[in-house]
């Protein structure tokens, strides 16, 4: 009982520590030093803004802006500032807490930004008309809330940097100045706390120039130097000398780094102490070159994955960048390279699998001999005529045998009919070895049937082999086309998308030649879907100067993430819309349907009509159009993706099961509509004009014959055309009555809507109509609108 309630108590333990490691993760302990440091850093007089715009940044976060609100708040109580002012900045900071609900509604930083300086704005005007009113008061409201504005703005860069630094390719120079003036004004916000005489703000301020001296060089660290020290005048710490003498020593140390961080640490000791000598003395102020040294062995002891993970992050410039291209291409060669070798082993492991062949007859010379011998053991052995039979007149005897297992060979079976005359003569039990030899021919032949069974399955599953040795292939093909990354593109989109707040996990633009690309971004699922439509296609299209389709995957759905695909916009659109009614009442319907958009620029619709009814009709259609969707999607060829079905079908069941297919595929970009028929009904175009064009077919089934036959017929379409395709329950409708199976081309001549949606219903409610409201089979209608 003791190790059970331990074993418990050990548990809860466990899973107090994963709640507690999911709440205060990395990201939420920077913030929460970060939004306490901020808060104490005073500017003028009690002037400390820093901390508020930070939280206004940090608010349109649920995860963060709790912990980040306390620790604010706490940083303002124990600043030391004026009593007015800690009442002040916790009031604004409560207020935006307050407000943080619909702030995160606001995708511009900008207006966020007017937002809390409206709130701070109206606590400093109504502190003043309280207390004192003088001019000086009102100038310092006025910079206060100007500092307040644009310190939000330059914040969110580097708020945003941290969120996602995970899936950051490089860093953008604004992102890079407010992480410096971020972790600057933090260590401001220290104070003039010192540990054994050692003031910890001017080691962290050194520790930050050696940094970035180290990763960036001169001039990352003259700027760090430049930003250390603007942060000190503005706190009242030094003299503007101060800002001199930092900035000529990031510079001269920075000089060095291509060397080894020593000799980087080294020269801006020293030119520290010379600069520093020049202006105030050597022995002024010894104290603050022991803090450069101290900090300095903090540099030497950082490891070095920590440099190189700043220096990944801060030199990553795309522009520049060969190397990458170069090992893309070099992948690209190798991917290739490796391609055509399963390509290659993939055929041969399919001609392997043909080599094997029928058998012409269902027996042969061996077969019969065996036949013979086992007629013999079974009927002769303890006959009375054994020894005159199979002994003295062997030869007369086998051949009469041999006669008889012809006949049965011709006929099926061997009857009292067929029995040969001089056999019937000469044997003494003619039916009885007649009907011993009928039952081992059948046990050949169910052999004969069961052995071409097992060639007809290798000869699918090689013909398998060989349709993804031929996918592997095209595959190879198309990489040796001119199909790039675009790094450029990716890194320019990325930082559009940045600009507007909208946070990604990953870009990829596809470039395929100079006029056709394809991008593909991965991101958080938005709340209702609509951020795609709405914002990000119209920052991209303004970005790349130009239209775009735009498929998604995923959103609506439940999932954290969703993909979104854009490529070039089409010339023309397509919208597909369902009608469709099951049999008798069935819950499952044997018709399975389907309708999106594609690669390319292309446009699928399908239709597939189990054999049967119910579960079982359901299941040979779910498979012909999951395998279609699949596979279409993953650019296969329709001949591959037909025999595919086909093969799935033959082998996946031992009953006979077919399905029939009516595919048709769009072209966008061109105009154009190709379609690919099995077994399936007619399918009909409304033109713009009234007319209807009929594309009929007279192909089999798949699953019926491993060989399989398409029948493809391609046709012209333009704007205002309807195509339609429908599953036999709605042909079959008409032919109970004098309308045969040419109804729907007259029902159709005579609709005038324009609806699709619309066309689908009344298409259906005639078949209906024409069955007397009962439904004989499975009824499905898709009807396709073409526009511009």
């Amino acid at each position: 009982m003791e190790r059970t309630i331990n074993s418990l108590k050990s548990r809860d333990v466990k899973l107090s520590n994963i709640r507690i490691s999911k709440f205060f993760d990395t990201n939420t302990i920077i913030f929460i030093l970060m939004g306490f440091l901020l808060s104490r850093s005073l500017l003028i007089d009690s002037m400390a803004p820093l901390g508020v715009a930070f939280f206004l940044c940090i608010c349109k976060f649920d995860r963060y802006k709790y912990p980040v609100f306390t620790s604010t708040l706490l940083g303002i109580v124990l600043s030391g500032n004026s009593t007015s002012a800690i009442f002040k900045y916790s009031i604004a900071l409560t207020a935006i807490l307050a407000f943080s609900i619909y702030l995160k509604k606001i995708p511009s930083i900008f207006k966020i930004s007017i937002v809390g300086v409206s709130i701070l704005l109206a606590i400093s005007i109504g502190q003043t008309l309280v207390g004192s009113k003088y001019i000086y008061d009102l100038f310092l409201i006025g910079m206060e809330v100007v500092i307040l504005f644009i310190s939000t703005y330059v914040f969110s860069f580097g708020v945003s940097l941290i969120i996602n630094a995970n899936n950051r390719v490089s860093v953008r120079l604004e992102e890079a100045i407010s992480i410096s003036l971020l972790v600057t004004f933090s260590i401001m916000g220290i104070g003039n706390i010192t540990t054994f005489g050692i003031s910890i703000r001017s080691v962290l301020s050194t520790i930050l120039i050696l940094v970035a001296s180290i990763v960036g060089g001169s001039g990352m660290g003259a700027t760090s130097g430049v930003v250390v020290g603007i942060a000190f005048i503005i706190n009242n710490i030094t003299s503007a000398v101060y800002m001199g003498i930092y900035s000529f020593a990031g510079l001269v140390g920075g000089a060095f780094n291509r060397l080894n961080r020593y000799f980087c640490i080294l020269g801006y000791i020293l030119s520290w102490i010379i600069m520093y000598s020049y202006t105030s003395g050597l022995s002024s102020n010894i104290m603050e070159i022991r803090d450069i040294l101290i900090a300095s062995l903090v540099v030497i002891l950082l490891p070095k994955s920590f440099f190189n993970r700043v220096e990944k992050l801060v030199k990553s410039n795309i522009d520049s960048n060969e190397l990458v291209y170069d090992y893309i291409d070099r992948s690209k060669k190798l991917t290739n390279s490796r391609l055509m070798d399963m390509h290659k082993t993939y055929t041969e492991l399919a001609n392997t699998f043909d080599k094997i062949r029928e058998r012409d007859n269902i027996i042969n010379e061996k077969d019969i001999t065996n036949l013979i011998d086992m007629v013999h053991n079974d009927e002769c052995y303890n006959c009375s005529m054994k020894r005159v039979c199979w002994e003295t007149r062997f030869n007369h005897t086998y051949k009469l045998m041999y006669r008889l297992i012809e006949n049965i060979e011709e006929y099926g079976q061997a009857t009292a009919k067929t029995i040969p005359e001089e056999f019937r003569k000469e044997c003494m039990k003619p039916e009885m070895i007649a009907k011993v030899a009928n039952y081992y021919y059948k046990l050949f032949v169910l052999d004969y049937d069961w052995n071409n069974k097992f060639i007809e399955s290798r000869r699918l599953i090689a013909n398998q082999i060989r349709n993804i040795s031929k996918s592997i292939e095209d595959l190879s093909k198309d990489l040796e086309t001119n199909i790039s990354i675009d790094l450029e593109k990716e890194k320019e989109i990325s930082d559009e998308l940045e600009r507007n707040n909208i946070n990604i996990n990953r870009i990829n633009y596809i470039s395929k030649d100079k006029e056709d690309f394809e991008i593909i971004i991965d991101k958080r699922t938005c709340s209702n879907g609509c951020l795609c439509d709405k914002k990000l296609v119209n920052i991209i299209e303004d970005c790349l100067d130009q239209k775009l389709s735009v498929q998604k995957i995923g959103c609506h759905s439940l999932a954290s993430n969703c993909t979104i695909k854009l490529t070039k916009a089409q010339v023309y659109k397509a919208v597909t819309e369902v009608a469709s009614m099951s049999r008798d009442g069935h819950i499952l319907s044997g018709d399975n349907y389907t309708h999106m958009e594609v690669s390319d620029g292309k446009y699928i619709m399908a239709i597939s009509d189990g054999m049967g009814k119910g579960k079982k009709a359901y299941d040979e259609s779910s498979v012909t159009i999951d395998i279609l969707e699949k596979m279409i999607d993953a650019k296969i060829e329709h001949e591959i993706i037909i025999d595919t079905i086909n093969n799935m079908l033959l082998l996946k069941s031992s009953d006979e099961m077919f399905s029939t297919l009516d595919l048709g595929m769009i072209d966008l970009k061109k105009g154009s509509l190709e379609t690919v028929k099995m077994g399936s009904c007619p399918s009909y175009i409304k033109r713009n004009n009234g007319e209807v064009d009929l594309i009929s077919s007279s192909s089999l089934p798949v699953g019926i014959l491993s060989d399989v036959k398409m029948d493809r017929h391609r046709t012209k379409i333009n704007t205002g055309d309807y195509i339609v395709m429908v599953s036999d329950g709605i042909i079959d409708a008409g032919k109970s009555n004098d309308f045969g199976e040419n109804w729907l081309i007259y029902f159709l001549q005579k609709m005038n809507s324009t609806n699709p949606k619309e066309i689908a219903d009344k298409i259906l409610d005639r078949a209906l109509e024409l069955q007397l409201g009962e439904v004989e089979d499975d009824m499905t209608v898709l009807v396709t609108k073409i526009f511009t």
